[in-house]
């Protein structure tokens, strides 16, 4: 009988040490993780002081996949719901430091929230392209520097792309057009310099392109055929040293929402095409070189709540037809009949 039982404590022994095993860290994960702790000089929030041991998957913000194990999320953002499903509450908080190139190690994450952390510096990865499975990369508000990786144009199972708020410099990827699934791009409020790629009218799948407060040049580019961007609902340009015309293939953007251009050096009239754009609530061409005289179609635009168009060469008069508009709330426009 206590051979019996000697023989049930070692298989008890057995179980637990296997199962104790099954829960560590891969090794590539785990490394990962310790590197990107290493490189973070204080975090307000303390979440990070309690990654210890190699039971990666319970640490605070990281996410495992329950068949294979990896590592699928990093989610650490600085403003977060520290609550439950029943007594939610948020918390603000900061972290300094910069992202380890190591986080590339973890090839099966789909997902790394780090924004609105506030004391992030130093570079974006330059490997972050390897990460092939990533679907959110969201770094927006912090004070990453340095150029946007061109590995990036690599992660072509991106859906969302959110790195405004930052101190970014040089270029958009020339390949961002490889980004066939992306949904959302923020790269607002940095200081990107160069001409927006044509290959970004590839981007087949977008509804939010946010590019404004940067210091990039050239024309605008706008798909040539309709159907390119037949999701499209934000397009913010504003704030830039754009030049050329605006574009007639603007009237292929007929889900917009919000068309913005303003404060840039764009020349020429507005297109009679806009008068496509049946659902658009704000247009912003303001502080440009315009020959501004509004075209007849522009009566098709009755949902618009904003227009803005004043410091232009304002030619003519306000069309009779926006004193039946229900939505207008804002307006800028200098012509005689503005009342």
């Amino acid at each position: 009988m206590a051979s019996h039982h000697f023989i049930c404590f070692l298989a008890i022994v057995s179980l637990t040490i296997t199962l104790s095993e099954s829960k560590a860290c891969h090794p590539n994960d785990l490394k990962g993780l310790t590197d990107f702790k290493a490189a973070i000089h204080s975090d307000s929030s303390g979440r990070l002081k309690n990654w210890i041991g190699q039971d990666c998957c319970n640490w605070a913000g990281i996410s495992c996949n329950s068949e294979t194990g990896r590592v699928v999320e990093i989610n650490l953002p600085g403003y977060y719901d520290a609550g439950d499903d029943f007594a939610p509450y948020f918390v603000s908080n900061t972290m300094s430091g910069s992202i380890s190139p190591s986080i590339t190690l973890l090839t099966s994450l789909e997902s790394i929230d780090l924004s609105r952390l506030i004391g992030l510096t130093g570079q974006i990865p330059s490997s972050i392209g390897v990460l092939k499975n990533l679907k959110k990369l969201t770094l927006q508000n912090n004070q990453l520097s340095g150029a946007l990786p061109e590995s990036i144009s690599n992660l072509t199972s991106l859906e969302f792309l959110n790195l405004e708020n930052n101190l970014l410099t040089g270029s958009i990827p020339e390949n961002i057009g490889n980004l066939q699934v992306l949904q959302e791009l923020y790269l607002s409020n940095n200081s990107l310099t160069g001409k927006i790629p044509f290959s970004i009218t590839k981007l087949h799948s977008i509804s939010g392109l946010f590019l404004a407060q940067n210091q990039l040049v050239g024309e605008i580019p706008l798909p040539l055929n309709p159907g390119q961007w037949s999701t499209l609902q934000h397009l913010r340009l504003e704030n830039n040293r754009l030049t050329g015309i605006i574009p007639s293939s603007v009237g292929y953007l007929t889900s917009l929402l919000r068309f913005s251009v303003a404060n840039n050096q764009l020349t020429g009239p507005i297109p009679s095409t806009l008068g496509n754009l049946k659902y658009l609530q704000q247009l912003m061409v303001n502080n440009n070189q315009l020959s501004v005289v509004l075209p007849n179609s522009v009566c098709g635009l009755s949902e618009l709540s904003v227009m803005f168009v004043s410091h232009n060469k304002i030619l003519g008069s306000l069309p009779d037809c926006f004193s039946s508009f229900k939505h207008l709330r804002e307006v800028d426009v200098p012509f005689k009949r503005l009342n």
